[in-house]
């Protein structure tokens, strides 16, 4: 009869139940003690955590409750199979397939934990009411009251949700706000309320034309949401960007200097100006 050893099999246990989400120590040790029919105890299960640990596992209390963060071996994505994880979010998010979204983000969350590319940055807090009401209403097309800080100021606005994105590794939502595409760091939302108010149903965006000059239009790599739709005989090139939220896009352009120009629309022109005056404005110029 083959022997298993009890304590091993605990801990196999106990990574697959972590695989699959969070727990905290008390919620850990009754679903351990479920499948195992056994009662595991705090110092047990601590035991087997350790363990882990020490075999590389990456096991980390975060917000309370334990979390696998990385296995120390994994599957080697190539770059065509990535590129299809992100066109699946992208048509998620423009279709506002709310119940595809969250199940794509554990998916990718699954992914995570056993790829040796480390792929999705979102970190989607389950238990979050603010990301529930943001899944809800873009799950039932609905407008959302959202209360934000920005420059130091609370600021409350009525807008559409369109998607849970990244910022670096920082959760971000996008919203359309007045016609435009906006990025907020979710560290900045006070709150999140779904209205009774139907939003649009679809993504507005504002398309942005922008003109590269010199060794700028030469070396520029045109980006997935970026086509370019005019060329100069001097080499400029002129770029139509449909989908990058207007802050983003300014500080991007902002660093090109005089290689870039903004052509249209007239309020990002303005917006760009600003944005550079105010720059001066730290230097004293």
């Amino acid at each position: 009869m083959l022997k298993v050893n009890v304590s091993s099999l605990r801990v196999l246990q106990m990574l697959q139940l972590l695989f699959e989400k969070d727990y905290t120590m008390n919620e850990l040790m009754a679903a351990l003690s479920e499948v195992s029919k056994e009662r595991c105890s705090n110092f047990l299960v601590s035991k087997y955590i350790n363990t882990c640990r020490f075999c590389g596992i990456d096991i980390q209390k975060i917000n309370g409750k334990y979390t696998l963060l990385k296995l120390p071996f994994g599957i080697e994505f190539s770059d065509d199979v990535l590129s299809l994880f992100d066109d699946i979010r992208k048509y998620s998010s423009e279709l506002r397939l709310g119940k595809n979204i969250r199940a794509y983000n554990s998916l990718l969350s699954k992914i995570n934990k056993r790829s040796d590319r480390y792929y999705s940055k979102i970190e989607t807090p389950e238990d979050d009411k603010n990301i529930q009401s943001f899944e809800f209403a873009i799950e039932n097309t609905l407008k959302i009251n959202l209360n934000y800080i920005e420059k130091g100021k609370s600021i409350l606005i009525l807008c559409d949700p369109l998607e849970l994105t990244s910022e670096g590794r920082k959760l971000a939502i996008i919203i359309n706000y007045n016609g435009e595409r906006k990025k907020i760091l979710y560290q900045d939302v006070i709150s999140i309320a779904a209205s009774n108010i139907k939003s649009s149903g679809s993504i507005l965006s504002t398309s942005v034309i922008f003109k590269l000059h010199n060794q700028l239009a030469r070396r520029y790599t045109i980006r997935p949401d970026e086509k370019v739709v005019g060329i100069e005989d001097d080499g400029s090139i002129t770029v139509l960007n449909k989908t990058e939220d207007k802050q983003s896009l300014l500080n991007r352009l902002l660093k090109y200097d005089t290689l870039c120009e903004i052509v249209s629309p007239k309020v990002y022109k303005k917006e760009m100006k600003q944005l550079i005056d105010d720059t001066l404005a730290n230097y004293g110029k």
